[in-house]
């Protein structure tokens, strides 16, 4: 990380905190299908805020999670951590409550988007890049397209504030920067190197993060057989499309592109499938030579140079792949 980079970020630390202090209830928002960024980052900043004293918690209503995620929050309740999380309707928001949202900055993909009726105190951290639906009139805003995760970026809090991280949630931590670089392949520098190998100072348990990220059999070979009929197009871009009568939830669409990108000569890779009745969802990734978040910018999406996605409302698959095709095609 360059050294104006750390002098924001730093900066923003401060304001962090002054904000913190003016406030006695925090809720903190992971955004909804959480993944193991959005859940290590705010685990991670809920142990830092329980050292304040404050009343805390975490917003989760959503049941259907990804399966890392599930075997995380069910691990914290076997080893007693005491970490409050609840659905909105079991926590008093008031005018006065603070907002936390971590890992993305849109209110629709908040865990229940109604909280933000119930307070306009909004602080932001998030590494996703900044897309024209972000909240406008937030207290404090900070958005690093540079992190590797939020993660990385809470564990700096962490490492400023003299933090000391109990062992399991470093370890999701580590999960979490894992999973968002794709195995350390991709969005990964120095910086994040050095994250990586402090949390495991720090107790960060690298068998432990292997079982987290251990896929479920039965939706492996369906994403196989995804993989299976991919489509490449000038030899660098590859495309999957999922079956026109199954649902499929973000993250499996995210893998399958994640896959892809280990074959030969491939330097940008997509997977489209439905995520809803009548939302086609597209996941895109890249090795840093093809921009994806410019591609998924025109289908009105957004995220990182190697990490981007969109969704199309009441079209088809069909539709939704040749549309992308006009876009790669003029590229």
């Amino acid at each position: 990380m360059g050294d104006c980079m750390k002098i924001k970020r730093q900066a923003f630390y401060d304001k962090f905190i002054d904000v913190l202090n003016a406030h006695e209830k925090i809720v903190l928002i992971p955004h909804n299908e959480v993944d193991l960024d959005a859940l290590g980052s705010t685990l991670g900043l809920y142990t830092f805020l329980s050292t304040l004293q404050k009343e805390l918690y975490i917003n989760i209503d959503e049941k259907n999670m990804e399966l890392g995620v599930k075997r995380a929050l069910q691990k914290t309740k076997e080893l007693d951590m005491n970490i409050n999380i609840k659905p909105l309707r079991d926590i008093e928001v008031d005018s006065n409550t603070l907002l936390i949202m971590l890992d993305f900055h849109k209110k629709d993909m908040a865990q229940n988007s109604d909280i933000f009726k119930l307070s306009n105190n909004i602080i932001i951290i998030d590494h996703h890049i900044e897309g024209k639906d972000c909240i406008k009139n937030c207290t404090l805003k900070y958005i690093d397209d540079e992190a590797s995760s939020t993660v990385e970026i809470i564990y700096d809090l962490l490492e400023s504030e003299n933090v000391i991280v109990p062992n399991y949630i470093a370890t999701i931590m580590l999960a979490g920067i894992t999973v968002d670089t794709n195995n350390f392949s991709i969005k990964t520098d120095g910086k994040t190197h050095e994250v990586a190998a402090s949390l495991s100072k720090r107790g960060a348990n690298a068998k432990e993060v292997q079982y987290l990220l251990k896929e479920d059999l039965k939706e492996y070979i369906s994403m196989q057989k995804i993989i299976f009929n991919t489509e490449t197009v000038d030899k660098i871009f590859a495309i999957s499309v999922g079956k026109k009568t199954e649902i499929y939830n973000k993250e499996q669409l995210a893998k399958i592109a994640d896959s892809l990108l280990q074959f030969d000569e491939i330097e940008a890779s997509f997977c489209i499938g439905k995520i809803n009745s009548n939302i086609i969802g597209i996941s895109a990734r890249s090795l840093g030579n093809i921009d994806v978040e410019r591609i998924m910018n025109k289908l009105n999406g957004g995220g990182h140079l190697t990490e981007a996605a969109c969704q199309m409302y009441n079209t088809t698959l069909e539709k939704a792949k040749n549309e992308l095709l006009k876009i790669i095609k003029k590229l």
